[in-house]
């Protein structure tokens, strides 16, 4: 057991102890969904850009499609202009479920001909741009400001079920379509919450009603994992001393942890610390 305690000028020594720490989502239902409006991102400089995609289908195109329109295009092989998080790099559960509310909040309406721009940088507003605006994947001209729904699991490891999905995972139809997941709507995991750019007409937006266990099942989803993320870092305490503080004639153990309270570990008789 550990008690707080305050105590100020204690020499400190080193030591690490890692807690870990885990995404906890709520176990009652999702209320339903608001309606989504337009407005302006907290954020620096916001526009959507139309452009021209070098194929006709920049949310679901193959490998060998892209390839293909950049030989025809003349574009070099693709590069990267995204700041805000290393393009391709680390990056936490939080991290990627906070800029992907950035979009939901902004209200970026579905496209597969333009981009977003923004402090996440410039991506593609279709559902697999999304997606890798919300990883942080590389984005330019070259390869239509985002990956597809065929060329994101090249940055993904598939999972053994829905089962093992933490949030920021990802549910990907290769033929169609792409959402992020955020978590489940019940204990049961029956319904899943997700974040998406559904299509045309529509904003970016959460559901919690219509992907269904079954329905992901029967139309051909499977679960990923960013190679690249990971959960938030560890609590980190640092031993300020090991004295007698509770008189029992055995030494206790003070520690900072990364909030900087301190906490008291008392040594028992039997060599253990409560």
């Amino acid at each position: 057991m550990s008690t707080s305690i305050r105590r100020g000028g204690i020499l400190a020594l080193s030591i690490a102890v890692a807690a870990s720490a885990a995404i906890a989502l709520p176990g009652a239902a999702y209320a339903a969904d608001a309606p989504v409006t337009s407005q302006s991102a907290t954020v620096g400089a916001v526009s959507d850009t139309p452009f021209t995609p070098t194929v006709p289908n920049p949310a679901t195109a193959t490998a060998d499609e892209l390839a293909a329109g950049a030989r025809s295009a003349g574009i070099a092989a693709p590069g990267s202009d995204s700041p805000g998080v290393v393009a391709g790099g680390q990056i936490t559960r939080n991290e990627v479920l906070k800029r992907a509310q950035t979009w939901i909040d902004a209200g970026v309406p579905y496209s597969d001909y333009s981009y977003h721009t923004d402090d996440n940088g410039k991506y593609r507003q279709d559902c697999s741009g999304f997606v890798s605006m919300a990883w942080g994947l590389p984005s330019s001209s070259t390869n239509n400001y985002g990956e597809t729904t065929w060329t994101l699991p090249n940055f993904a490891t598939e999972l053994s079920g829905f089962d093992e999905l933490q949030p920021g995972d990802m549910l990907d139809n290769i033929n169609s379509h792409v959402v992020l997941f955020k978590g489940w709507k019940d204990s049961g995991h029956t319904t899943a919450v997700i974040l998406e750019e559904a299509h045309s007409g529509t904003n970016a937006r959460e559901d919690s009603t219509y992907y269904t266990r079954s329905y992901l099942s029967s139309n051909g989803y499977k679960p990923y994992r960013y190679k690249n993320i990971s959960d938030a870092p560890s609590a980190v305490f640092t031993q300020t001393t090991a004295a007698d503080f509770n008189g029992d004639g055995q030494a206790d153990i003070v520690a900072r942890d990364s909030s900087g309270t301190l906490k008291m570990w008392t040594h028992n008789a039997g060599g253990y610390f409560n």
